[in-house]
C-alpha cells in the first residue's frame, strides 16, 4: 500500500472513531408566532408542576419568532419552553437527545404543536384520551363535597367520596398501571407510576415497577422510586435509624443528626418561598419554646436551592434551631427517600432515630409530645 493511501486509510479510521465518540445530542427548533425577538426559557418544568423542582438549562434570543436550542442531556427528561416577556404560558415535552419542532403562537403557547418526541406523543395521547376524561367528571364534584363539608354535613360528603370518588379513583389506577404495562420503555410509564405512587398500593407499584425496563429503573427517577418502594419501608419503625443521615447548616458544617440522639426530634421541612411554611413557624417557635427543656429538638430542614434565600429568610424569621440544607430541593436525598411534595411537612423522631409520627399536622405532633414530656 502506497503512503498516500495508508495515511488516508489512517485519517479515515480516526474520522470514523471521533464521530462515535461523539456525543449524540439534541436540538429545538421553535417559531412562536408574535413573540417577535424576545428570550425565551429551556427549563425543567412538566405538567403540574412543583415549583421546587424547576430549574433552567439555557436560555436564548429569538429572531422574528425563531429560536433554536443545542445540547446534551444525559437522560430523557420532561422539559419546558417559556417566554416570560410575551407569555404566563409553557408548552412541555419529554426531551432526549433528538430533533423536536414546536409551533405556536403568543396568545396560546400551551397549545404549540411539538414534533419529534415519540415519548411525549405516548403521554399526550394518555392524557387526553384516558386520564384527563375521568379527572374532569371527578372534579365536577368538588363543589358538591365541600358544600356539604361547609353546611357540616360530613356524613353526606364522606358517602360521595365513598361511592361515587373511590370507584372512579380505582378507574384512574387501573388505567395507569395498563398503561405501564403497555409501555414498559417508555419515560411517561415511569413517570405517571413515580407521581401517583403516593396514593397506590405499595404491592401493585413495586409489581408493574417490577416490569419496567433496566434502563427506565436505572433512571434518576427509577432509582428514586426503587428506594423509596424497597428501601424508604426500612426508614419507618425501628429497622433503621435517621440518626444515620447528615446534611450541611448554614455555614456549611456538616451536622449528624447522632447529636441529637436521646432526644424527640420534630423534623420540620420548609422553604423559603413557602407561605405556608412561613405562616407556621410562630406555632413551631411556640412548641420549641414549650417542649425543648423537656427533651424536644426542633430541625429544620429547608428544601430551597439557593443559598442565599434561604440564609436571609433565618434571619428575617428569627429561626433559632440549627437549620440544614443540601440545596437540592425536593431532589435532595431526604425529601426524595420521604416523598415529600408539599411544604410544610412534619415528622417525628424518636430519641433512638426512627420515625414515630410522619406527614402530621403540628396539633397531632403536641398531643403526642404532651403525653409523653409532659404528663
Amino acid at each position: 500500500m502506497s503512503l498516500i493511501r495508508l495515511t488516508t486509510a489512517l485519517l479515515l479510521i480516526l474520522c470514523v472513531r471521533g464521530m462515535a465518540q461523539e456525543k449524540k445530542g439534541f436540538t429545538i427548533s421553535g417559531k412562536i408566532d408574535g413573540i417577535g425577538n424576545t428570550k425565551v426559557l429551556l427549563g425543567s418544568k412538566p405538567n403540574g408542576y412543583s415549583s421546587l423542582r424547576v430549574r433552567y438549562i439555557d436560555s436564548c434570543m429569538s429572531v422574528n419568532d425563531h429560536f433554536t436550542f443545542k445540547g446534551h442531556i444525559d437522560e430523557l427528561d420532561f422539559y419546558a419552553i417559556e417566554v416570560p416577556g410575551k407569555s404566563k404560558d409553557y408548552v412541555y415535552f419529554i426531551l432526549g437527545n433528538n430533533e423536536i419542532k414546536i409551533t405556536g403562537s403568543k396568545d396560546s403557547i400551551q397549545r404549540s404543536i411539538v414534533t419529534g418526541s415519540p415519548q411525549y406523543d405516548i403521554y399526550k395521547r394518555y392524557m387526553q384520551e384516558v386520564y384527563n376524561p375521568l379527572v374532569k367528571e371527578v372534579d365536577a364534584y368538588d363543589p358538591i363535597i365541600d358544600s356539604l363539608r361547609l353546611a357540616g354535613d360530613l356524613d353526606e360528603a364522606k358517602r360521595i367520596h365513598s361511592e361515587i370518588i373511590r370507584p372512579y379513583e380505582r378507574r384512574i389506577a387501573a388505567n395507569l398501571y395498563r398503561f405501564v404495562e403497555e409501555n414498559p420503555t417508555g419515560f411517561a410509564a415511569l413517570y405517571e407510576l413515580n407521581s401517583f405512587s403516593i396514593r397506590l398500593p405499595v404491592d401493585s407499584t413495586k409489581k408493574y415497577f417490577s416490569g419496567l425496563s433496566e434502563e427506565l429503573k436505572g433512571s434518576s427517577m427509577g432509582k428514586m422510586l426503587k428506594y423509596w418502594l424497597f428501601e424508604y419501608p426500612e426508614l419507618i419503625g425501628e429497622r433503621h435509624s435517621m440518626f444515620d443521615l447528615d446534611m450541611p447548616d448554614t455555614a456549611n458544617h456538616v451536622r449528624e443528626l447522632s447529636e441529637f440522639r436521646g432526644k424527640y426530634v420534630l423534623l420540620y421541612f420548609w422553604a423559603s418561598g413557602s407561605g405556608p411554611s412561613l405562616d407556621e413557624l410562630p406555632e413551631v417557635k411556640r412548641i420549641d419554646n414549650l417542649y425543648r427543656s423537656k427533651g424536644l429538638q426542633v430541625l429544620g430542614i429547608s428544601l430551597d436551592t439557593k443559598k442565599d434565600l434561604w440564609t436571609q429568610a433565618i434571619i428575617k424569621h428569627n429561626i433559632t434551631w440549627p437549620d440544614l440544607s443540601d440545596l437540592q430541593g425536593t431532589d435532595g436525598i431526604l425529601p426524595t427517600g420521604l416523598q415529600i411534595t408539599t411544604l410544610p411537612a412534619r415528622y417525628l423522631i424518636g430519641p433512638g432515630g426512627n420515625i414515630i409520627l410522619k406527614k402530621v399536622s403540628l396539633p397531632e405532633i403536641e398531643k403526642f409530645l404532651q403525653r409523653k414530656l409532659v404528663n
